[in-house]
């Protein structure tokens, strides 16, 4: 029987190039040399050093065999300027992610998870040492065998109002998600947002407006960075991309955004839809 040697370590300035080649590597989207993508890194690269600034390590990383092959991201709430009223002492736990099939089953997700729970439940450097009063999370759709969501319920995860919660230290308290509030001048034009947390966020925020515009090359298409410009996001109600895509058509959310990594052909049919209504 081969015993292999599981590594969980927090992030830090040292080894924020194995988080990033994690989440870039072995994906359909786009190959790993991408322009867009490579610029997507050097935003997240960015925005890793300044939580580690500003809040300490937001990210695990799972080594297997001295490899590094998975991560789980997370923040504190009150660290998201693009929210509001944010809950104290509250995670967000942002996504976790197991870059090969080869990896998978050998219990690194489990690892990260359960490194995330005991520490929230102790003490988070993130949080000042102090524990988490609970731990949000929104599955999104992935590339693996095991829904997200049945994966969180196996540690605990439960459904609680537009997200799924484990109490960790408090009682979890639900966010008051304001309603989608598009602004009137967003009729007729495309609103995309991005989050510097992750380059495939970024890369999406570039790509979709460059699909769109091949079509409609007179369609005016604004992109903006949600962590540097909160206040764009906010106005618009500050919940939709919680619990959509980023990418608001004529003052909508078209039909499953996310079809967009699959089916670009699909996910402009839905956007031309939006735009006629």
């Amino acid at each position: 029987m081969c015993i292999r040697l599981l590594n969980i370590e927090n992030i830090s300035e040292e080894n924020i190039e194995d988080a990033l080649n994690i989440c870039s590597c072995n994906r359909s989207f786009a190959p790993k040399n991408d322009p867009i993508l490579e610029e997507g890194r050097k935003l997240k690269r960015q925005w890793l050093l300044e939580m580690l600034e500003k809040h300490g390590p937001c990210m695990k990383i799972a080594y297997l065999d001295g490899k590094a092959v998975a991560q789980i991201l997370f923040y504190p709430e009150e660290a998201m300027p693009y929210i509001h009223n944010p809950r104290e002492d509250a995670i967000y736990f942002k996504c976790i992610f197991n870059n090969s099939p080869k990896t998978r089953g050998k219990g690194v997700g489990n690892a990260l998870m359960k490194s995330l729970i005991e520490e929230s439940q102790q003490g988070l450097d993130c949080l000042g040492g102090r524990p988490s009063q609970f731990i949000v999370t929104k599955p999104f759709p992935h590339e693996g065998d095991l829904p997200l969501a049945d994966f969180y319920g196996k540690h605990g995860f439960i459904q609680g109002h537009q997200e799924m919660f484990l109490e960790t230290k408090g009682k979890y308290v639900p966010m008051k998600i304001p309603d989608l509030s598009p602004l009137p001048e967003d009729r007729g034009r495309t609103i995309v947002t991005y989050s510097a947390d992750c380059e495939w966020g970024y890369y999406f925020a570039m790509a979709a407006p460059d699909l769109i515009r091949s079509k409609h090359p007179n369609h005016p298409v604004e992109v903006f960075n949600i962590w540097r410009e909160p206040e764009k996001y906010k106005k618009r109600g500050g919940g939709w991309m919680l619990i959509a895509a980023g990418i608001l058509v004529n003052a909508r959310v078209p039909e499953n955004p996310f079809i967009f990594w699959v089916d670009r052909e699909a996910f402009l049919r839905n956007v031309e839809e939006a735009m006629r209504k």
